[in-house]
């Protein structure tokens, strides 16, 4: 029987060949190749995708789209038996699979192979690639993509840095690098930035420098027009803010901040140098905030302005129970009326309870708990002095 198996491995392996550093253990392969197949006389695309490749009924459904001509489990059943052999888990697999399933249709020796082997070329590791394949399967059939990798592998300076910039967009690796990325990290170059600089942005903006020339010049142009000195540490921030909002509605969206807030041009730059995501939030949100903030807490709109962090914490989570918190430690007169409200806001929740409710638990019985039902989404009871 061992021998009928060895024989069987030696004729698969020499029809579809792996990579000799990495062959497939013989369990392995046995999981895949027989297990995990089904007869192409009983083969459907969206079965074969959840029995065997482990997607979802949805994902299945999405993915058997871009394989119409499927018609055989053969070819599939040998690009997850190579894969296997160098090291990519079956919910890597998976992923891949469901971000683009048309691998499944390309040639192990004629196409896998030699795209394996030039990853390695450029300094990927077998897990690096492995995760790679997850995120970036059409690595695997397009060689000119190789080159760009290398070339932010090369930039950002570590393979985890270049996964991060991956999973944000992979639009990075349709663009140009000498027509489009280069010539954007040259003109932010001469605006100021650093290249450590450029490196954050396109972590955490990676679309940002696969913009055409003349947008990239707008959004600098906008952060200008907020007063961001460009040497300012902020400043690279300020340009990932105003990348989300088109050249057209900046002006829109700063009238409506002006008038929500109550502040002046001037007054909503200085919030905007200080945090520069006061621009990105979506005009509903924004509205209720301000009015709890004015209405309730009776913050001015000076404060807001020099404090505009504020506006980035939830409201029903953090802004109201904690409010309320600070509300009733005042009424009973176990806090400074002055006590900012800003500083309590921004406590960490640990912080926050050990300074306002644990010193309280004997004089304000039932805080905590109504503290508790307010991050909640309950109505907390009335205070009562």
């Amino acid at each position: 029987m061992l021998r009928l198996g060895g024989h069987l491995l030696s004729a698969v392996r020499a029809a579809s060949p792996l990579p000799a550093a990495s062959s497939l253990p013989l369990h392995r392969f046995f999981l895949y190749s027989t297990t995990n197949t089904t007869p192409a006389s009983q083969f459907v695309v969206e079965d074969y995708l959840t029995t065997s490749c482990g997607l979802t009924p949805e994902q299945a459904r999405r993915a058997s789209r871009y394989l119409p001509s499927l018609k055989s489990p053969d070819n599939p059943d040998a690009v997850r038996a190579f894969l296997a052999g160098i090291g990519v888990s079956k919910a890597e697999v998976a992923a891949a699979i469901s971000r683009d399933p048309r691998f499944l249709c390309y040639k192990v020796d004629i196409t896998l192979t030699p795209r394996i082997a030039q990853l390695r070329d450029v300094g990927l590791s077998p897990p690096q690639i492995s995760r790679l394949i997850s995120i970036a399967p059409t690595i695997l059939v397009l060689p000119g993509l190789i080159p760009r990798l290398a070339f932010y592998l090369s930039f950002l300076g570590s393979y985890d840095n270049l996964h991060t910039a991956f999973r944000r967009s992979m639009y990075l690796l349709t663009q140009n690098i000498e027509r489009v990325v280069k010539p954007n990290m040259a003109f932010l170059r001469q605006s100021g930035l650093t290249d450590s600089d450029i490196a954050k942005i396109l972590l955490a903006t990676p679309s940002m420098l696969a913009l055409e020339l003349g947008r990239v010049k707008e959004i600098l142009e906008c952060a200008d027009l907020f007063g961001v000195p460009r040497d300012f540490a902020m400043f690279k921030h300020a340009l990932m803010s105003i990348h989300n909002i088109s050249a057209r509605k900046i002006s829109a969206r700063s009238d409506f901040l002006k008038k929500t807030i109550g502040c002046s041009q001037a007054e909503l730059g200085a919030a905007v140098r200080k945090w520069p995501n006061v621009l990105n939030f979506s005009e509903g949100r924004l509205s209720r905030v301000v009015d709890f903030l004015k209405t309730k807490v009776g913050l001015e709109p000076e404060y807001i302005v020099r404090r505009p962090a504020v506006l980035h914490y939830s409201l029903p989570r953090r802004l109201m129970p904690r409010h309320y918190v600070l509300k009733a430690l005042k009424v009973k007169g176990l806090v400074e009326k002055d006590v900012d409200f800003y500083t309590a806001v921004a406590l960490t929740e640990n912080k926050f309870i050990k300074r306002f409710i644990d010193p309280c638990k004997n004089s304000a019985p039932g805080l905590a708990d109504a503290y508790a039902a307010a991050c909640a989404g309950q109505v907390p009871p009335v205070i009562q002095p």
